[in-house]
């Protein structure tokens, strides 16, 4: 979680910023760069995207080797890819939506204009509350879900099938 929080908060920050202004991303960079501190503009919601990526590692692995188990047919090495699918499927829906909160707290941070002060994570959460109290916290989970439930299940489906490839099945 904190590794690829670290890779992927910069791209988050410049990603997030281009969409609002409408400007390349190249450009947005490049703004970064020239702040005094760049490194504290495109690190900005860091400590946010290292607890979405923490609780949606932990929920989604966690999740997947239960689901996992409840769908193998009894007796079987290796379950097969439709089980697979849905108990990554199932996983990684239920991981989005216990790290959503942390995302949405995360792009609020990001998405304050440069050259402003870096809102906390605490203060971008007490915003959120008074603009919309939990429900804020959840705007636009669906088609989110949606997407990571996609990304995930062909993420642990091509595991499972290149681990069938490369992994004799014991017995």
């Amino acid at each position: 979680g904190v590794v690829t929080a670290t890779l992927s908060t910069p791209f988050d920050y410049v990603k997030i910023q281009a969409q609002i202004r409408g400007a390349a991303p190249l450009d947005v960079l490049g703004a970064a760069l020239r702040e005094p501190r760049p490194l504290a503009v495109l690190f900005r919601g860091h400590a946010s995207n290292c607890l979405r990526e923490g609780v949606f590692t932990a929920v989604y692995l966690g999740s997947y080797d239960v689901a996992r188990a409840h769908l193998v047919v009894a007796g079987d090495a290796r379950p097969p890819l439709y089980a697979v699918a849905a108990a990554s499927a199932a996983s990684g829906a239920l991981a989005w939506v216990a790290n959503y909160p942390f995302d949405t707290v995360k792009s609020v941070q990001q998405s304050a204009p440069p050259g402003t002060a870096s809102r906390s994570g605490l203060g971008a959460a007490q915003a959120l509350w008074r603009r919309g109290g939990l429900a804020a916290f959840y705007r636009g989970i669906g088609p989110s879900t949606a997407r990571a439930i996609l990304v995930t299940c062909s993420r642990l489906v091509a595991f499972e099938w290149i681990r069938g490839l490369l992994v004799p099945t014991p017995g």
